[in-house]
């Protein structure tokens, strides 16, 4: 049975040179005047066959003139005459018309020197290259039979002369593919003054939602095209990536010109509607904006691609992906595949003529077709490595931590991976002025591992961190000194705005602000103290590129020497001009016995929900509410004891004003939840000081229930663990908790929390000695949960928070 490929449009040119020129770059490189020239040449009647050399096939005259098998022979070849180009080129591609029936095949090459010579002799012509076709059919022909190149072949610069070969075989006696015609195009795309990929504008992907994998930064296509086009794609959600290898010798700095070939081909020549790659890559690793319209724009040329991303790498025939190209590779598949929801590792379903197939969601265009032996088989060998790499260069996670001191405190990080699969975790200490310290971490499935800080390093006091992982992880910091301790997750978005509703230099308590830069540019900030009395002081600040600045705001200085915060109770507004990371550390009671440390509030909201609570035993609870505004707030204080509510009380908050809720003089000796209600966005948090002061805690509020919450952090061994469960809703809620311990040991504990009320779980009664205790607590209604620590039953301390909302 003959096979043919489905109908390409196609126009033959017979020695016919078109030249186009355009403006190729700003600047210098416009005034250069590059051309982009192209011309093509066509073998198509029996006495431009005859014109050739053949062995072991024929010349006939059918349609004109074709070349087949000659009579009784298996394998033949054909060789056409060396052609003289009319300018030097430095890329070629071909079309051709034939019939390959089954059980034959045919495979054309090409090859070219810097002139023309002798056809007997040898000597300058470069090796023989061979042409691939692909499958890539289009509605606006109908013409059977018809074979493209989609890329073209690169060829030195000085080529000025070109031969094609069509070789054929045959496992069927007296079958034999048929060549009709062929068009060869060459094409020079070389400026006089070379122009270099390395010194073009680059600018990062924008399209796709928010990713914690790094945004690629791509040449634009207007930059490196020379001119502005518009874009009309038909849009389609990709689902995969496909890898296209195009077969290129680059040399160094060359990549630019047969990418400008490339264009000219598919746009000009074949008369493509846009290039065919979303994205082009060379081998150092520059990558280029092919198509036009982003990653949702659907390539229909093809064939077999699906709603995929096309992607076009430029790699020589038998050469190796550079470890430059690679990693540039492997980061934008990881940013498409979290921009686009594409697991790398995964497939989807793609429909064909027959039956609907499983398709790996990275594969390459060779593999996809199932490409005959002379396309090019380095890159599609290389994807199942590449789908693991990408795998786990795909940031799922990334916690960062402003804070970090192990001069003057213990310091430690506790990551839980909550996945099937065992992990690893990059944790990252930013050292100003030296060199970042980096640990990996392993982390078991299900499970949490830690990281003591103070044995990588010691007597730093600048210490902020970022952690990553290409698994969700979630992670907890702890601060202990032997007085007190105070820890809490780390942030997941940095923020440009923050608030922190408590703040004071009273007595003998210390505030400390810790801005956290990891952006490469230095940052400007803005704090403004909005201080319990209405008064109100700012401050300007700069942050220097990956960096922190710690402001002692008890030792802000005027000018004239006069200390303005001292003796304040006040909460901050910070204002930055990059996303930074926030946390705020304060020390009290006599020689800083207390401690307490967290992030910063990014957004306000109206309602805000604190799960525990006391006012029992010498505990001393307060609600600090920030009301940033230019007009007054309206605040409703609910508290809710064991059996319900307990107490309201409304309070009028003036603008940008700290207020201070003094719960015991509420709800003495009872241990509560709480919300607080404001007819304006707020901030709010909860103070809790014991041990006579000497020790303390201030936790952030839930902007909203949840119905899973997440703890890494606890131990029972030493230490009174307390999960504290608030269920605001109007019905009673059934509440799980799944405790999982160092040996690997899991526990469950179940209870039912009645509508409006709170209930508290002694987790070191029920579990106790226990070096490592993380917890997941699930519900059947939106809840909210906290976990208290108290080493030495709190002779030494405690802390308090917030759980970590899980989907």
């Amino acid at each position: 049975m003959s096979q043919r490929s489905p109908a390409l449009f196609v126009s033959f040119i017979v020695l016919a040179v078109v030249c186009a020129s355009f403006a190729l770059l700003p600047a210098a490189a416009q005034q250069q005047g590059p051309q982009t020239n192209l011309a093509a040449l066509s073998l198509t009647t029996v006495t431009d066959w005859e014109a050739g050399v053949a062995e072991g096939a024929l010349v006939t005259n059918n349609a004109g003139g074709e070349v087949r098998l000659a009579d009784e022979q298996r394998e033949g070849s054909f060789v056409s005459p060396s052609f003289v180009t009319d300018f030097a080129f430095n890329a070629v591609g071909a079309s051709w018309q034939a019939d390959v029936p089954e059980g034959t095949r045919l495979a054309l090459e090409v090859r070219v020197r810097d002139s023309e010579g002798d056809d007997n002799v040898e000597a300058g012509w470069g090796a023989w290259q061979p042409l691939s076709a692909i499958d890539a059919a289009t509605a606006a022909s109908d013409d059977e039979g018809t074979f493209v190149t989609p890329a073209v072949l690169a060829v030195p610069a000085t080529s000025q002369a070109l031969q094609v070969r069509a070789s054929f075989t045959s496992e069927v006696e007296r079958a034999s593919a048929v060549l009709e015609a062929i068009t060869l195009t060459y094409l020079s795309t070389a400026p006089p003054e070379p122009i270099f990929a390395t010194g073009l504008p680059r600018r990062p992907l924008l399209a796709g939602g928010k990713t914690l994998t790094p945004r690629p930064a791509v040449i634009p296509r207007a930059d490196w095209r020379g001119r502005a086009e518009a874009a009309q794609p038909l849009r389609r959600t990709p689902r995969g990536l496909v890898l296209h290898q195009i077969d290129a010798e680059v040399r160094a700095g060359t990549s630019l010109d047969m990418v400008r070939a490339l264009a000219s081909y598919q746009l000009d020549v074949l008369g493509w509607e846009d290039l065919s790659y979303h994205y082009l890559l060379d081998p150092e690793g520059n990558l280029f904006e092919g198509r036009l319209g982003g990653p949702t724009s659907f390539v229909p040329r093809m064939a077999a691609g699906g709603d995929a991303v096309h992607i076009g790498v430029l790699v020589p025939r038998g050469g190796a992906l550079s470890p430059t190209a690679q990693g540039v590779l492997i980061n934008l598949m990881a940013w498409l595949g979290e921009a686009y929801g594409i697991d790398p590792m995964g497939t989807h379903r793609v429909a064909g003529d027959a039956a609907a197939t499983d398709r790996p969601n990275i594969v390459g265009f060779d593999t996809l077709i199932n490409a005959a032996s002379e396309r090019t088989p380095e890159l599609d060998a290389l994807v199942p490595q590449l789908r693991l790499l990408t795998d786990q260069s795909t940031v799922r996670a990334r916690w960062y931590f402003a804070e970090g001191n192990v001069a003057e405190y213990s310091q430690r990080l506790a990551l839980f991976n909550p996945t099937e699969a065992e992990t690893e975790a990059t944790v990252t200490l930013v050292r100003p002025g030296d060199t970042p310290v980096t640990s990996i971490v392993r982390i078991p499935a299900n499970a949490r591992a830690d990281l003591t800080v103070n044995t990588l390093l010691d007597n730093a006091l600048a210490l902020p961190a970022i952690v990553e992982s290409s698994a969700p992880i979630l992670v907890e910091r702890s601060m202990s000194l032997t007085t007190d301790i105070d820890g809490g997750p780390g942030i997941t978005e940095l923020s440009r705005v923050w608030y922190f509703a408590e703040g004071s230099t009273e007595g003998t308590q210390r505030t400390f602000l810790l801005l956290f830069n990891p952006n490469p540019v230095n940052v400007q900030a803005t704090l403004i103290y909005m201080q319990r009395d209405g008064a109100t002081f700012a401050q300007d600040v700069q942050i220097a590129a990956q960096s922190r600045l710690v402001i002692a705001v008890n030792d802000i200085t005027l000018p004239d020497g006069s200390l303005p915060l001292v003796g304040k109770n006040f909460g901050v507004q910070i204002v930055a001009s990059q996303p930074l990371a926030a946390e705020r550390t304060m020390r009290f009671g006599e020689n800083g016995s207390g401690l307490h440390t967290g992030r910063g509030i990014a957004t306000l909201a109206r309602r805000w929900y604190f799960a525990e609570g006391t006012t029992q035993s010498d505990f001393q609870m307060h609600l600090l509410v920030l009301n940033p505004n230019l007009q007054p707030a309206n605040v409703t204080a609910t508290f809710m004891g064991p059996e319900g509510e307990a107490a309201v009380r409304q309070f009028a908050v003036p603008p940008r004003t700290q207020l201070a809720i003094n719960a015991n003089a509420i709800i003495p000796d009872l241990g509560v939840s709480s919300m607080v209600t404001a007819d304006r966005p707020v901030a709010v948090e909860r103070s809790l000081r014991f041990n006579n002061d000497a020790a303390g805690t201030i936790g952030t509020g839930a902007t909203a229930p949840a119905l899973r919450w997440a703890f890494v952090d606890g131990r029972t061994s030493d230490v009174t663990y307390y999960l504290c469960v608030s269920n605001p809703d109007r019905l009673p809620t059934t509440v799980t908790v799944d405790f999982s311990f160092g040996d690997g040991a899991i526990g469950s504990q179940s209870i039912v929390v009645p509508a409006g009320a709170r209930y508290t779980m002694a987790v070191h009664e029920i579990y106790p000695d226990e070096n490592i205790v993380s917890a997941i607590v699930q519900s059947t209604r939106p809840i909210i949960a906290e976990r208290s620590l108290f080493p030495g039953g709190g002779l030494r301390g405690g802390s308090t928070n917030l759980g970590i909302p899980m989907p």
